[in-house]
């Protein structure tokens, strides 16, 4: 499974210390302006952009994504990394822990930008400005490997989708978000092989994979054994997917699975969320100990 468990949840290592339950449990609120002709492009980039494999080298490792400095598509206020923070909501991204393509031996963490605000690059369709700058984020400022124009122009209808609610109130956490990415992947794989491009249903099939791996991680109680064993199930039966080399079998395959996920797993996953660490009150008992494995 792409996101390994652990005793302590995976967001914890990029968390300021006294932010875990806030960061565990809410985040950003972000309405998607879904254009119904681009949309399951729109979709691919969503689960891209929630993707450690798309970033790979020290980001991979630390199953850092986009959206661990962008939750939601939006910022981090609780995002903090020991030499990598000045304070909560920054990071320094020219560090060559990262990469050494834009390490400039100071350490100059800034601002973690919300993406539903307007920046300096110019997001207007059409405008290619916004697919080069993901680019170079993702090649020169984490290292990874190249990016598919498929790729990046999901990326970029993404975050062009990504718009500030009306009432703009944090909203919680649950394994719903976690439906909701997977639902993505699926939809973003058929746009892409409709693109002929394996690279991205690959990375796609990963992302499925990530999202099962957050699951697992907060179904951590003795009485969630079975549900534990169930998703490891299913992220096995699309493991070899992610080496497949055949395009026009990936996509079909995936709603396959995503049939039998819906139909049999996840009604027992939602079932029995109230006893996982998307609950309130088993978070906050299991805080303690994630903070002494932390130290």
């Amino acid at each position: 499974m792409a996101a390994a468990p652990s005793d302590a949840l995976q967001l914890f290592w990029w968390t300021a210390p006294g932010h875990e339950l806030a960061a565990a449990s809410t985040q950003p609120s972000a309405c998607i302006a879904v254009d119904p002709q681009d949309a399951d492009r729109m979709y691919a980039g969503q689960a891209l952009f929630n993707t450690p494999a798309l970033l790979g080298g020290q980001a991979a490792k630390a199953n850092l994504s986009c959206a661990s400095c962008h939750s939601n598509g939006r910022d981090n206020m609780h995002f903090f990394v020991k030499g990598l923070s000045a304070q909560p909501g920054t990071a320094d991204v020219t560090t060559a822990f990262f990469s050494t393509a834009r390490a400039n031996a100071v350490q100059d963490p800034v601002k973690i930008p919300d993406l539903a605000k307007p920046g300096k690059i110019s997001r207007a369709a059409g405008d290619p400005a916004l697919e080069r700058f993901i680019r170079k984020l993702i090649v020169d400022e984490f290292s990874g490997k190249e990016p598919s124009t498929a790729t990046l122009s999901a990326l970029g209808a993404y975050v062009r989708a990504i718009k500030a609610c009306k009432t703009d109130a944090p909203q919680n956490r649950g394994v719903g978000d976690q439906f909701t990415l997977i639902a993505a992947a699926v939809l973003g794989a058929q746009d892409m092989q409709e693109s002929e491009d394996r690279a991205t249903l690959h990375l796609l099939v990963r992302a499925i994979r990530h999202q099962l791996g957050l699951i697992y991680e907060r179904y951590d109680a003795p009485r969630l054994a079975t549900e534990r064993q169930a998703l490891l199930d299913s992220s096995r039966k699309i493991e070899m997917l992610e080496d497949q080399y055949d395009v026009a079998s990936i996509a079909p395959a995936l709603r396959n699975w995503q049939r039998d996920f819906n139909a049999t797993l996840v009604p027992k996953l939602i079932a029995s969320e109230r006893h996982s660490l998307y609950a309130p009150k088993p978070l906050r008992t299991a805080l303690p100990k994630q903070a002494t494995l932390r130290q």
